[in-house]
């Protein structure tokens, strides 16, 4: 199930959004990679496989920070769920959900 995008028509230029990620970067287990501008974060905790997707600048807006979490199979195999925080106009954030769908189909 894949998150509303929550964009709104005004930009902030504050942000807790590089506090959440730099968090996660700084965590032992972080797998840092880059593509295509985006910066992903893979971690492992409990058995599921977490994914932070900080999405490139675009525009000079507040950043996007998507989240991929596939949870460790159960009775009813893998299950998968998707959260955002994007702080730039709805047009904007509605484009990056886009290109996040199509980058996250490679973490698994």
């Amino acid at each position: 199930m894949m998150a509303a995008c929550n964009g709104s028509d005004s930009t902030s230029q504050q942000s807790g959004i590089y506090d959440k990620f730099e968090s996660q970067a700084k965590k032992p287990a972080a797998n840092i990679y880059h593509e295509d501008g985006w910066t992903i974060i893979a971690l492992k905790e409990s058995g599921d496989r977490i994914y932070w997707f900080l999405a490139p600048e675009v525009d000079n807006v507040t950043p996007a920070l998507f989240k991929k979490t596939v949870y460790a199979a159960d009775e009813n195999g893998l299950k998968t769920a998707y959260l955002s925080e994007c702080e730039a106009r709805k047009r904007v954030c509605d484009d990056l959900m886009n290109k996040f769908r199509t980058l996250s189909e490679k973490y698994d």
